[in-house]
């Protein structure tokens, strides 16, 4: 049985992931947070901290005896990455703590940053990749948990999720597509919830490797589009955006997206989705080497074509 301590988890995806934790109903789950999510619930132990202070970090978790750390915090601004960097630093100092996961997830920013890559952006790269150095360092045990981009966007409003929505891609309910280069290179897709059964089911694992790729499934998004077209029973209006078209921070616009220029910048939203896009078209999301999938198989991910047409057919 492990004491885990998952940071963010109330948001979208740490959600997710103490759910799935909890679910396994074989390890003592706290939860450090400032809002009140599970405060219902006797399986859950909410630990009140201040990201400010190592020392204070340090102590709480020592004195929860907690042993490993999931982070799904935020990292989108240099406070947020102060505040995860303390939660090492408080990590390290408690004696307790063996093994901690950064809040990765997403892209490969450190195998990016070698290949001097800046998807979706340098500052956030670097953001990410701090931490990784500052665990390096460190004596814990740590693993990024590398998942590709949420499937949970394609299932809106249908698929019950946490994720706030945004428009990538495919506008289903629209029937518009905004692919981003020719549509033939493979992307990763996971949903946020077989991303927590891996990670619940890796807390059980003797070691962890500094990179656990997860892959729900790996497809092109021509196929994508293919597979909404027919669960829709509908021909969408297709555009393809190229690379030098993305490289200035522009693509096709979604209508599904529109409502959302009110509390999300028109112009930053683009950018946004255009550099996630040029991630997909020049393949960082078509990982390669070992897979977490290979050392759990127990963990069966939900398929892109399923979910497509699970949640879209005759809609």
């Amino acid at each position: 049985m492990v004491r885990v301590a998952i940071a963010g988890g109330t948001g979208g995806l740490g959600r997710a992931v103490v759910e799935e934790i909890l679910a396994t109903k074989k390890h003592d789950v706290f939860l450090i947070s400032r809002t009140e999510a599970f405060k219902d619930d006797p399986n859950v132990k909410v630990l009140a901290i201040d990201y400010d202070s190592p020392e204070a970090i340090a102590s709480v978790l020592k004195s929860n005896n907690i042993d490993t750390i999931i982070s799904t915090l935020g990292i989108f601004q240099e406070a947020q990455q102060k505040a995860q960097l303390n939660l090492v630093e408080g990590a390290v100092q408690s004696g307790t703590v063996k093994r901690f996961a950064p809040s990765e997830f997403g892209l490969d920013y450190v195998q990016n940053k070698k290949d001097g890559v800046a998807i979706p952006s340098e500052a956030m790269r670097d953001l990410k990749t701090g931490t990784v150095d500052k665990l390096e360092a460190s004596p814990l045990t740590y693993t990024r948990f590398v998942c590709g981009f949420f499937l949970d966007y394609f299932g809106y409003p249908h698929y019950p999720t946490y994720l706030p929505y945004m428009g990538i891609i495919l506008d289903i309910a629209n029937g518009v597509a905004a692919i981003p280069g020719d549509g033939e290179q493979p992307v990763t897709f996971t949903l946020t919830r077989d991303v927590g059964k891996f990670v619940a089911e890796s807390l059980s694992l003797e070691s962890w490797e500094p990179t656990s790729y997860i892959v729900g499934d790996k497809v092109k998004l021509n196929d994508m589009l293919k597979w909404a077209e027919g669960a829709t029973g509908k021909k969408f209006d297709v555009h393809y955006d190229d690379v030098a078209k993305l490289k200035t921070y522009q693509v096709t616009e979604l209508p599904s997206n529109v409502p959302r220029y009110a509390f999300f910048p028109k112009e930053m939203m683009f950018g946004m989705l255009a550099m996630m896009g040029l991630g997909m078209a020049e393949g960082h999301f078509d990982f390669k080497g070992p897979t977490l999938n290979e050392k759990l198989p127990q963990v069966k991910t939900t398929k892109v074509k399923d979910f497509l047409e699970e949640y879209w057919t005759g809609k």
